[in-house]
């Protein structure tokens, strides 16, 4: 049999287990071996990291709903009711929101095992012990904090009457109905420690020789510590990552003149981390990235249409960009059709000709320098923050900044970041993790709305008591 058609049945998805430890890992077409081998070789225990980045391309979690739904929740956004999609979330209804639970734990449940097994498979060497290791605790804490900043609060802006944990950490992977544990959510800084730990332990073991960046990467993994950490508000330990993401070679920094292109390119030149997709992986015309953000079918030709465009850059966005700002090529006018022509964003246009098969960055060296920014300016290193400001902006074509400090320096840092991230799936959680109010047509969401954080499946909280949902719902 093989391990992609083995998943027969799924139980609640907190520690996901069902009858067999045959049943327990879904590995996609690109990779499959006996399930008699599972875990037990390092062909077995390959295949089940691929079967991970799989997972990783669902449209739950980065195949779009963690690109875009940032976008909608937020005023980066607005939904242009073309198909539908995304006006809930475009609207902060109650319910619309994040939907990745099911998805990540059945994925860190795959980590764990992973991470139990290596130390039983004997003939691994000693560089591909390290190398399954890392990418799975990287993956792991990734995972992990995906999570955290759906279903939780920050640690640094806490709603304490609202605050109800962050989320179970299910460190033990299962096969068996048996070991299921009904477990509260842990303390946010119990999460973060477990995220740190993770990532430290990638840090450690992933080699300085990489692999592509569509697999866990030592550069990565620091670039992921650096933003995990900026969350956190801990500035050393995001000075001391981004740092470290910089030196590692991973991710090319690109000009004014190769800014545009870069997003043509099949592989992003920027990406340190980029979910990875084959020609028959194509998520298709009704919920990629490319047909959520554009009707185009063709750079500059309004009279072919392929996508929706559900998705399209507020007034407020687009008004956000200076005068001969380079990234602003990359929005458009699409097609009328499916409606009435809008301005579009076209970063997400088909690699290699392909409509809506695009690799998906996660994580981009551009991150690091506003990382950076904003934590030496938060620990009063202001001059050094604006050296990173002014990289972005000259980059973008942009005249630097002088003498900015203060809520000044903040807000330009910002502003950088809304532009140079926009459609990335960053507005949101840039505004959440920082205690902002969601100011939008057609409703302003206060930060202390129950609404900013998604709802955990009812089904999770009828089968476990142990396990409290958000308020609200």
């Amino acid at each position: 049999m093989k391990l992609e058609k083995l998943i027969k049945s799924l139980v609640f998805s907190i520690v996901l287990i069902t009858s067999s430890c045959k049943d327990l890992l879904d590995v996609q077409p690109r990779q499959s071996i006996d399930s008699s081998t599972a875990l037990l070789s390092e062909e077995g225990l390959s295949a089940a990291l691929t079967g991970v980045y799989d997972r990783l391309q669902s449209t739950a979690l980065y195949g779009r709903d963690l690109i875009a739904i940032p976008e909608a929740l937020a005023d980066n956004g607005r939904a242009t009711n073309k198909s539908g999609r995304l006006n809930p979330e475009y609207n902060n209804q109650i319910n619309a929101h994040f939907a990745n639970w099911t998805t990540a734990y059945f994925a860190i449940n795959q980590l764990n095992l992973v991470l139990e097994a290596i130390p039983k498979v004997t003939t691994l060497t000693a560089t591909t012990k390290n190398s399954f290791e890392g990418q799975a605790s990287m993956l792991r804490g990734l995972l992990y904090f995906e999570l955290a900043r759906c279903y939780s609060y920050e640690p640094m802006v806490i709603v304490k009457e609202s605050d109800r944990g962050a989320i179970p950490l299910v460190k033990k992977g299962v096969i068996d109905i048996t070991q299921v544990e009904k477990l509260p959510r842990a303390s946010t800084n119990e999460v973060y420690d477990f995220i740190y730990a993770d990532l430290t332990n990638a840090i450690e073991k992933l080699s300085t020789v990489n692999l592509s960046v569509a697999y866990a990467n030592k550069g990565a993994a620091n670039a992921i510590f650096s933003r995990v950490a900026l969350y956190r508000g801990d500035y050393a330990n995001v000075v001391k990552y981004s740092d470290a993401a910089l030196a590692s070679g991973i991710g090319r920094f690109q000009t004014k003149e190769t800014y545009v292109s870069a997003w043509r390119s099949a592989n992003q030149p920027e990406a340190m981390f980029e979910i990875a997709y084959q020609t028959n992986e194509n998520i298709g015309v009704n919920t990629s990235l490319q047909t959520t953000y554009t009707t185009l079918a063709e750079l500059g030709n309004t009279a072919r249409t392929g996508g929706f465009g559900d998705l399209v850059p507020t007034a407020n966005l687009l008004a956000a960009f200076e005068t001969g700002d380079v990234r602003r090529n990359l929005y458009e006018r699409g097609t009328t059709g499916r409606g009435a022509a809008e301005t579009e964003c076209t970063k997400f246009f088909g690699r290699s000709g392909a409509l809506n098969l695009d690799n998906i960055p996660v994580i981009r060296i551009s991150e690091m320098y506003l990382n950076r920014a904003e934590a030496l300016a938060l620990s009063g290193k202001e001059a050094d923050a604006l050296v990173d400001v002014n990289r972005i902006r000259t980059r973008a074509g942009l005249d630097p900044k002088t003498g900015l400090t203060g809520k000044t320096l903040i807000d330009e840092i910002a502003a950088q970041r809304r532009i140079e991230l926009a459609f990335e799936g960053h507005r949101f959680f840039d505004l959440k993790r920082r205690g902002l109010d969601i100011v939008k047509l057609p409703i302003n969401l206060a930060y202390t709305d129950f609404r900013v954080l998604a709802p955990i499946p009812l089904r999770e909280i009828q089968v476990n008591s142990a396990l409290k949902q958000n308020v609200g719902y």
